[in-house]
């Protein structure tokens, strides 16, 4: 993320770090949670881990438009 230098790109950049460190937290409780609780079964936790990884794409696609946009100009 360093590097880019545009005020818009910078402030877009630092949301959606924010959100990684919000996101991260929160996911972090919620398989703290999952693990401790004796009655979840393995596919719920499998479907949430899922689900988590699709977050974190779709940060990084954000991330990557950023690049290519400050690239660009």
């Amino acid at each position: 993320m360093a590097g880019i230098d545009k005020a818009g790109d910078m402030s877009a950049t630092a949301a959606l770090q924010e959100e990684i460190l919000t996101r991260t937290r929160l996911h972090t409780e919620m398989v703290r949670r999952l693990i401790n609780d004796p009655t979840v079964q393995p596919a719920e936790l499998a479907g949430f881990l899922e689900d988590v990884a699709n977050a974190y794409l779709s940060i990084s696609e954000e991330l990557s438009q950023i690049v290519r946009a400050a690239e660009g100009r």
